[in-house]
């Protein structure tokens, strides 16, 4: 894998834990709020879809190669803003105290 496909993937795997990120946001009352068994099955269709959807793209990009780096930087951005946004709600419900 040249450099530029190495950049190119470490730049795709931050976006994606974006997308992912904006992704559960929205579908977050699809995933939680319904019976125990839709809750499942969406939890575990929203997971599948978003891999498949990873692993194509990365294979578009270097040929299918996966680095343990690449997930790491998508798990890392997806929680780092998960955890600003929890800090942020916080913030607004002692506010409003």
């Amino acid at each position: 894998m040249s450099l530029t496909e190495q950049i190119i993937s470490i730049l795709f795997s931050f976006l994606y834990g974006i997308l992912i990120y904006l992704a559960y946001k929205i579908s977050y009352k699809y995933l939680y709020t319904n019976k125990k068994i839709y809750s499942f099955l969406n939890s575990l269709l929203f997971v599948v879809d978003s891999s498949l959807i990873y692993f194509i793209i990365m294979y578009k990009i270097n040929g299918g190669i996966i680095n343990i780096l690449f997930i790491l930087i998508t798990m890392i951005t997806f929680l780092s803003l998960n955890y600003f946004n929890l800090q942020k709600k916080c913030k607004n419900m002692t506010n409003r105290l």
